[in-house]
């Protein structure tokens, strides 16, 4: 009796292993059978990003610094440096002092770092210009204040371009758009080789760590597009272009879809979110670029205006060349920056409307380059 007990529970046992290898249902892959919640906001336990919230405060304050000289302040080339750096205790926040290992220009792309520390040189020399500490207007071949018909006032240099702009838009793409698409959203930070297993309190796996990072370089709040209240920087003008590209959604489902994924040990999900994430914030820098061209071209009898929105597109623009794979290939990138010109006084409404339609054919949005 016992021995035909036996057998018949091994049988079964036997039957039922076979069943569940056959159907896989029994195993623990969520490659096959992905099934686990999704929350409606990027509310996760174990986040943390506050590198990138920390860095953001340090653009906000070097932002600060250079559109001082919007109001005739003569700049200091070297505060800009100490600022980019973190050295010598530059921020007036002393907790971005403290922080010694965070830094903007070590995260700039390595290709772009000696291109800013030169529009710092040339920012400065703008505000130190011996008409422009007369208080003499700017004009084409002399720096100085160029200002709007409202009476706004925008530091230029000699051939009409607004380095404060450039610099701000050059470093949203250089370090923030850099960091997350070809950083931490790349195999080497959430690829099959990255721990996500191990979790570290307040911070994850290595895997979960990493897509926050990327995260929190987007500057959006973790219930965005519900709340549009304190949006920084790529999350503010993914805002301003939603309504014709849909970029708010599209990105926000991507990375809490991810984020999602890995706690469930989903890669193919994890894998389609990143592409996802990529893809459409790339289309952002297109459009906000095209955003910038258009307002360009609205104000185009208005020099300081439209110096001040063509300086914010070539910022922009310059974000288009960091990421692997772009749409918009070297020759056309050099083509965009032809027509938008390097004297912004010369530049036509003509050289806008092409520099737009490059952009609009590469990223096929000739439907709605007129809504941006």
């Amino acid at each position: 009796m016992t021995q035909m007990f036996y057998t018949s529970r091994l049988r079964n046992f036997t039957l039922a292993f076979a069943a569940c290898v056959a159907f896989s249902s029994c195993s623990d892959n969520k490659e096959s059978d992905p099934s686990y919640n999704v929350p409606g906001t990027y509310n996760f336990e174990n986040v943390s990003y506050v590198g990138q919230t920390t860095r953001i405060s340090m653009l906000d304050e070097l932002d600060t610094y250079i559109k001082t000289g919007n109001n005739g302040e003569q700049l200091d080339a070297q505060i800009m440096k100490n600022m980019y750096a973190n050295a010598n205790s530059p921020f007036a926040d002393a907790s971005l002092n403290a922080a010694t290992d965070k830094q903007l220009k070590n995260k700039t792309i390595a290709t772009a770092q000696d291109d800013f520390e030169a529009l710092f040189d040339a920012v400065a020399a703008a505000s130190s210009a011996p008409n422009h500490v007369l208080g003499l207007p700017a004009e084409e071949g002399r720096a100085g204040l160029l200002t709007t018909a409202e009476g706004k006032s925008y530091l230029v240099g000699e051939n009409g371009v607004e380095y404060a702009q450039v610099i701000q838009k050059g470093l949203m793409g250089a370090v923030f758009y850099f960091q997350a698409v070809e950083g931490y959203l790349s195999d080497e930070k959430i690829g099959p080789a990255v721990d996500n297993t191990t979790v570290t309190i307040g911070e994850g796996t290595k895997m979960e760590h990493h897509w926050d990072e990327a995260f929190g370089y987007f500057g959006a709040p973790i219930d965005f597009p519900t709340n549009t209240t304190g949006l920084k920087y790529w999350a503010n003008y993914s805002n301003k272009v939603d309504a014709a590209i849909g970029s708010n959604e599209a990105l926000m489902n991507a990375f809490i879809k991810g984020r999602a994924a890995i706690s469930a040990k989903d890669m193919k999900g994890k894998d389609e979110a990143a592409a996802t994430i990529r893809a459409e914030w790339e289309r952002l820098v297109a459009a906000v670029t095209i955003h910038e061209l258009n307002a360009a071209r609205t104000n185009i009898a208005d020099q300081a205006k439209k110096s001040h929105y063509l300086s914010e597109a070539i910022g922009f623009a310059m974000g288009l060349q960091y990421k692997t794979g772009g749409r918009l290939s070297a020759a056309k990138y050099q083509e965009l920056i032809e027509a938008i010109g390097t004297n912004l006084y010369d530049t036509t409404a003509e050289d806008i409307n092409n520099a737009i339609n490059i952009l609009s054919t590469a990223y096929e949005m000739d439907r709605i380059k007129g809504q941006l």
